[in-house]
């Protein structure tokens, strides 16, 4: 031990003797603390922490720790006893504790150990964390072998001692500094320089080597902290050799709260007890009124004590019991008695003692009594105690409470550090993104959506199983409503009614997956449903559960942090269908079940009958959030949507893994390989990469035609009650290339059908179709839009010759246009080409197939008269035409209503025999129309054969009564 041999009183006032008395007051104050520390360990443990310094004082192969004979040692001012050297034998028997053994240069300034031990927080699982402090210019070498004798000395202590212990290597200047990097659990590094300085000083007990110079300066000069120390030194009223300087506490820095809140809210979400504390004292040093740091009280307290003759008791300087007071004081005088009662569990439940038992002990531990002082003040009774005491069974009703005031504290303290580190921006040791990174946490944890599960139990209670619960079905202003009661349906029964569900929710999944996942549904817990319009057998119930167990293990693992520093992403799936409700419920109640060839589930038997009714979808995101959705209302192409906009297609992330469930009666494989092969499909249209992203899906559920296709990246499906709506749509101009993929099941009675199988690529595609003395033709342009007519058919060459033409005419004029474009086509011949297919065959009876036809362009063996038209917008905002008869002028201006009769008179009377059979225009002028029809899309082919096709109905009419 040092000695201090001077006790004159120096001309500047500092008292020799008087610094002898507040050195023997510290270590008094420590000895108390290290015998306290050493009666709440085991034998064990005792001994580990007795031989620590001995442990680093020598270097031999049969102690614990031992790396070679040059790893850096010695413990200055350290001479093993008696004790250290009793111990160390029974350890390794063959020690000989040997002077010349002993490293000369005693590199090992000081060894302290910090924390929780010696005070009344310390528990049976607390850790140790041992400061291990050296001389300057170890050299890398010598570090690096010092720290793996660390590292082997935490795996020794672990595995043999069973107790958790953590080494830093610190070296003081380093550290005074601020270039000392701790990075642990408990801190952020230099981020939380003065926080971390603050608590080693209150909590620190010394066991070997260099004492801290801090004890010897008084709290009226830690703000000249340097100048009065070096004065204690120079003077020599001091050794240097024989202190060790961390530095002083002057003021903690705001942005030391900010570093230091971060990683205490990032604990916080999973053990919230503690951290509330920490955080609270945060909050409290941010205040100007409480700002003190406590190690400055606690030596105020010393000090004082020194100078009115007193011996210090160590429960009134105990480290968790001055953050207590500051906290009391602090929320006190804010006016929040709530909050108050808060800290006043955190504080009980960090202690780890119960109260309400009674000890086998008559003597009872200085921490038992210094909490029964404590809770006397508090005014809590015996039913408080016993109530707290038996946290580990607390069900449900009583988590929640607590629950939602652990969030809200955590919520708050999130809040109060984003205003701290905005104010103190030039200097925030935080980064945005780091407080970006912890809101998203916070809000997977605790904020609520609808649909979101929230998980209740953030290390409160052990177990919140139920042996039996009781869902029940009730109807308010006329939406249904699902309440969970603890209990059985007897029991609800008895109490009329008049108990508190535990959880309200719109669905009976998302009742069950949030009883499930919080461990009040748990194995053996038996589940009585009260409903009228709900059914769900117990084989039902029982596949449902273990599904459940199969898709979601619990404990869920906890979230990489990793996970947070991107958006949330979808990784699991569950679509469930038809839980609780039955298709085709009257044949199930007889007994019956409609069989059928037809296995379209979505279009059942001969009466097209869809079987899903409802739908449950259940994910999951990389933030570890899980969500619910029901749909009992058009519930598959709800459920689809809902996907797709889950998982937009193009973001370049992995699709989440999809699992499909049905547990209906008789027909759940049905709908389950249904829908898996509808999801498949859509899958391999819209993410596979392999088509466009403006592609079309048509798909059939009853007898209902759906086109599904993303609208500026939002999925839209849109419904057609007959074949003819579908076309109708189809026939609209497109914005870019979207092509048709038809599902398997859909359109099998259908030309449309065998159309999409051959249009892979933007081009030009006719089909036609001769049935006696009509033809069916449907054109698709550029971008994907078809056109359909039936029109009178004399023979395949007068059809298709100025069809052809036409279209060619029409290409060339868009590619004139300047403002068109085609999807990376540059040749106007290119662009010109029609693919030409003729179906033969009946579709109804699948023997329809297409076959590819050549057409020649020359018209003039057809004796054709040309007829070309040039369209005008009119003031109506409507078309005015001029039309061309083998270059012969017939303009509305002239002829105004009467205008398509006059030239119908005039084509007849240019044929042999005034035949009357149709007329097709070959050339058509739209270039002044584009603001007035196609604004957005720009003028596209199937704007011409709109047009072409009501110029021709008008003048085809008008051949068939010529106005002479």
């Amino acid at each position: 031990m040092i000695q201090d041999k001077d006790n004159e009183i120096d001309y500047e006032g500092i008292d020799r003797k008087q610094l002898g008395k507040i050195k023997q007051h510290f270590i008094q104050l420590n000895q108390s603390r290290y015998q306290r520390t050493l009666a709440a360990l085991s034998e064990r443990q005792q001994q580990f922490l007795a031989l620590l310094p001995l442990l680093f004082h020598v270097n031999h192969p049969m102690l614990p720790g031992y790396i070679s004979h040059l790893t850096p040692s010695g413990v200055q001012g350290f001479t093993p006893g008696k004790e250290e050297i009793r111990i160390a034998k029974i350890i390794a028997r063959s020690f000989t504790y040997q002077r010349d053994l002993v490293d000369k240069t005693n590199v090992i300034e000081a060894l302290f150990v910090m924390g929780s031990l010696g005070t009344i927080a310390h528990a049976d699982n607390s850790d140790i964390d041992v400061w291990v402090c050296h001389t300057e210019n170890l050299g890398k070498s010598g570090l690096l072998e010092l720290q793996e004798k660390c590292c082997a000395l935490s795996h020794w202590a672990a595995n043999v001692i069973h107790i958790e212990a953590h080494f830093f290597l610190m070296e003081a200047k380093q550290f005074r500094q601020g270039q000392q990097t701790l990075l642990t659990n408990e801190s952020s590094g230099t981020a939380q320089h003065f926080l971390l300085l603050d608590e080693f000083y209150r909590t620190a007990v010394w066991l070997a080597g260099r004492l801290p110079l801090w004890w010897f300066v008084p709290v009226a000069q830690e703000k000249n902290y340097a100048g009065y120390t070096k004065n204690l030194l120079e003077k020599r009223f001091l050794r240097a050799n024989d202190y060790i300087d961390f530095g002083g506490i002057p003021e903690i820095p705001t942005n030391e709260f900010v570093g230091a809140g971060i990683w205490q809210l990032y604990k916080g979400i999973d053990s919230p007890y503690k951290s509330v504390l920490k955080l609270l004292l945060l909050e409290a040093y941010a205040n100007e009124n409480f700002n003190e740091p406590l190690s400055l009280g606690l030596k105020r307290k010393i000090y004082c004590a020194l100078d009115n003759g007193q011996t210090m008791d160590a429960s009134e300087v105990d480290a968790y019991v001055l953050v207590y007071q500051r906290l009391e004081d602090y929320l006190v005088t804010q006016n929040q008695p709530a909050r108050l009662e808060l800290v006043r569990r955190c504080f009980y439940f960090k202690s780890g003692k119960f109260l309400s038992r009674t000890t086998r002990n008559p003597a009872k531990a200085w921490q038992r009594v210094l909490l029964e002082r404590l809770v006397a003040e508090w005014k809590w009774d015996s039913r408080e105690l016993n109530m707290l005491d038996n946290r580990a069974y607390w069900k449900s009703p009583h988590v929640l409470v607590e629950r939602n005031l652990l969030a809200n504290e955590l919520s708050q303290s999130y809040r109060l550090l984003v205003d701290m580190n905005k104010a103190s921006a030039a200097e925030a040791a935080i980064s945005g993104n780091e407080l970006l990174i912890l809101g998203r946490k916070l809000h997977a944890a605790f904020e609520r959506k609808a649909g979101k599960i929230d998980w209740i139990n953030p290390n409160i209670s052990q177990d919140l199983s139920e042996p039996t619960l009781c869902f029940v079905q009730t109807y308010e202003t006329g939406s249904v409503l699902w309440q969970a009661y603890r209990g059985s349906q007897q029991d609800f029964a008895l109490r009329n009614q008049a108990s508190e569900p535990i959880k309200r929710s719109r669905n009976f999944m998302e009742l069950l997956l949030w009883c499930y996942c919080n461990g009040i549904f748990a194995v053996g817990t038996k589940l009585d449903i009260v409903t009228r319009d709900f059914s769900l057998h117990p084989s039902q119930q029982h596949q449902l559960i273990h599904v459940l167990q199969q898709w979601l293990p619990l404990p869920v693992g906890k979230t990489e942090h990793e996970s947070f520093i991107q958006n949330a992403q979808p990784t699991e799936i569950l679509l469930l269908f038809n839980v609780g409700v039955e298709p085709q419920a009257d044949l199930h109640k007889k007994g019956m079940q409609m069989l059928s060839s037809q296995r379209d589930a979505f279009g059942y038997s001969g009466m097209r009958e869809n079987l899903v009714i409802t739908a449950d979808v259940i994910q999951r995101n990389t933030w570890g959030e899980l969500v619910c959705r029901h749909f009992d209302t058009d519930a598959l192409v709800n459920c689809l949507l809902y996907y797709l906009r889950t998982v937009p297609p193009g973001k370049h992330v992995a699709l989440p893994n999809l699992s499909v469930r049905c547990f209906s009666l008789g027909q759940g494989s049905t709908i389950e390989q249904r829908v898996l092969e509808l999801w498949r499909a859509v899958i391999g249209c819209f993410y596979s990469g392999t088509r466009t992203r403006n592609t079309r899906f048509i798909f059939e559920i009853a007898e209902e035609y759906l086109l599904l296709q993303f609208v500026q990246q939002h999925a839209q499906i849109l419904r057609f009650q007959t074949y003819e709506k579908l076309l109708e749509k189809l026939a609209l101009p497109q914005m870019e290339f979207s092509p048709l993929v038809v599902d398997t099941y859909a359109l099998k009675d259908k030309p449309l059908r065998l159309f999409c199988e051959v249009i892979k690529s933007p081009a030009i595609y006719l089909f036609y179709q001769v049935e006696q003395q009509q033809a069916k033709i449907t054109i698709v342009d550029h971008k994907g839009a078809f056109f359909s007519k039936t029109i009178e058919l004399f023979n395949t060459q007068t059809l298709l010759r100025p069809l052809c033409r036409f279209i060619r005419s029409a290409v060339e004029r868009q590619a004139l246009d300047h403002e068109h474009s085609f999807d990376g086509a540059s040749k106007v011949a290119d662009l010109q080409a029609i693919k030409i297919y003729e179906l033969i065959g009946d579709v109804k009876q699948k023997t329809a197939y297409l076959d590819v036809r050549a057409i020649g362009q020359d018209l003039s063996q057809l004796q054709f008269i040309n007829v070309c038209a040039v369209a005008e917008p009119n003031d109506s905002e409507g078309l005015t035409f001029t039309l061309y008869c083998d270059g012969k002028e017939f303009s509305a201006l002239e002829f105004g209503e009467n205008l398509f009769n006059v030239v119908a008179s005039y084509i007849l009377s240019c044929r042999k025999n005034g035949e009357s059979y149709p007329c097709y225009i070959t050339d058509l002028d739209l270039s002044l129309c584009r603001d007035l029809i196609a604004p957005q899309t720009g003028i596209q082919l199937i704007h011409y054969l709109h047009i072409k096709n009501e110029i021709e109905q008008k003048l085809n009419m008008a051949l068939t009564k010529p106005i002479i």
